[in-house]
């Protein structure tokens, strides 16, 4: 049954939501957080998700508190220990939460993780077909549709009215300020080159990110900015030496909200579908990614942006493959051409 906010005899004081999902799906949440915070002004809102997210939690106006996932058998198990997680079941049960959001997929493995929290309600997603178990309020899994979209559907299940679909990456001035100091000597335009992703068939080649980013350098001046995580710096240094020109390695040199202030004072960004382009869809920053095996309609940017999209049509996408077996066609069909040119209609 909807509506369960309209039908509680007093408006819930804390409340605690799961979303221990990577960069961009948390970002996708964006809007849920803020429809979430206008409904409840008064509450104490807190989240549970990944360590590298803190940073995000602690600038969100819409939260007043980061918990870090303990991890748990199905989400994110890299994390999980059975001990820490059974210390931490004991904390969220004397928090005595009043409402806990489960917005962490189907609840196959999540809603049980909800429900150990001990909160007097309980609320998230089941698969379609379902029953609502132990859940005060269980909505059928929308399956179809943007992320952005699907975490609204959750919350305005529970009564609550949308606030609009822009995602947001609070930044703070000494985040602005940082940025400025690992800049000042680059010349401009700025040309981000974001190559990295956590599995392969997310992964354009290196080579056309090298073809684009030369070009880029010919046709603008300025200076390719290379970004990603610290085991990338190598790659960044292959990158540098094949351009040939004015190349800023700063891989593994930022944090989160540093590589958000960096990016942006992109005039460009050329990045696979990951983190970073969430990112950078967020702050508005020019950008052309490169879609994968994932679907375009679940993670796509705002159409009304400086943003365009490359994608091969295969009948294969989206793929639950984690190696592809036919040689990542949905990549390989992407041209370094069509690149330069996506680039072209956005940079600034």
């Amino acid at each position: 049954m909807p509506g369960l906010l309209s039908r509680l005899g007093e408006t819930p004081r804390k409340v605690v939501l799961l979303r221990a999902s990577r960069i961009g799906d948390f970002l996708c949440s964006t809007p849920a957080f803020r429809a979430l915070r206008m409904a409840l002004p008064g509450a104490e809102i807190s989240m549970i998700t990944l360590p590298l997210l803190q940073d995000l939690v602690t600038r969100s106006p819409h939260l007043d508190r980061f918990i870090a996932f303990p991890g748990f058998p199905g989400i994110a198990e890299q994390f999980f220990d059975a001990q820490r997680a059974v210390e931490f079941f004991q904390k969220m049960q004397a928090e005595r939460f009043d409402l806990a959001v489960q917005m962490q997929g189907s609840g196959v493995y999540s809603n049980p993780f909800m429900l150990l929290l001990g909160a007097r309600l309980t609320a998230g997603c089941v698969r379609q077909g379902d029953p609502a178990g132990r859940l005060d309020a269980a909505l059928p899994l929308v399956e179809r549709g943007h992320e952005i979209q699907r975490m609204l559907a959750l919350t305005t299940f529970l009564g609550i009215p949308p606030r609009g679909e822009e995602t947001e990456f609070p930044l703070w001035v000494e985040d602005h300020v940082l940025a400025e100091g690992l800049l000042e000597k680059a010349r401009r335009p700025l040309i981000g080159l974001h190559t990295s992703a956590r599995d392969a068939k997310r992964r354009w080649a290196l080579e056309r990110f090298v073809a684009v980013g030369t070009k880029l350098l010919q046709r603008h001046g300025g200076t390719v900015v290379f970004l990603g995580e610290a085991e990338d710096y190598p790659i960044g240094g292959v990158v540098a030496q094949e351009v040939g020109g004015a190349c800023l390695n700063l891989a593994g040199k930022t944090s989160l909200v540093l590589l958000g202030a960096v990016i942006a004072r992109l005039a460009v960004l050329v990045t696979n579908d990951t983190g970073p382009a969430h990112i950078a869809y967020a702050l508005k920053a020019p950008t052309v990614t490169v879609f994968g095996s994932a679907n375009p309609e679940v993670y796509a940017p705002p159409k009304d942006g400086p943003y365009r999209i490359l994608v091969y049509d295969v009948p294969c996408r989206p793929c639950g493959y984690a190696v592809c077996p036919v040689g990542y066609r949905c990549l390989a069909g992407v041209t370094v051409e069509q690149a330069v040119k996506a680039e072209e209609e956005v940079i600034r």
